[in-house]
């Protein structure tokens, strides 16, 4: 198994409570994120999102199997399972206070990919997976700064 990180920030006016509010909201990420036009959300009954919460992603014939693993006032993290290629790992959303009132959202997805998929997905795939979790905080933060 081989581990890759990919990471990006961005600035903001909006605070933690409006940032969480649309990233716990799952069955909305396909209105506002990218890459999302393709794909459906399933989600749980009437469950509330917090620790432990599971929910699935469905594109096709493939779906990615998401769980809630971190979820704190500053921080919310998902793990995944993609079903082919099998590809598991973490997104993590943090949110730091900055000193002038405005918050820094940082996101950090860790990528665990089996060697024989590593020898499929090139260089320009994984510019391509740092290129998306880039566009994913600015429709973030164009979202959270749009609503009320």
């Amino acid at each position: 198994m081989i581990s890759y990180e990919i990471s990006a920030t961005t600035i903001t006016s909006a605070p933690p409570e409006r940032i969480f509010a649309v990233l716990d909201d799952f069955g909305r990420w396909p209105t506002w994120m990218p890459a999302f036009d393709q794909i459906s959300v399933e989600l749980p009954g009437d469950a509330r999102p917090g620790p432990g919460y599971r929910f699935r992603l469905r594109s096709g014939l493939l779906h990615t199997d998401m769980q809630v693993v971190d979820f704190t006032p500053l921080a919310r993290a998902t793990s995944f399972r993609i079903s082919f290629p099998p590809i598991t790992g973490t997104n993590r959303c943090r949110v730091v206070p900055l000193a002038d009132g405005r918050f820094r959202i940082e996101r950090v997805d860790s990528i665990d990919l089996p060697e024989l998929v590593v020898g499929l997905i090139s260089a320009a795939q994984r510019e391509r997976f740092a290129r998306l979790a880039g566009e994913f905080l600015q429709a973030l933060r164009r979202t959270v700064e749009s609503e009320p």
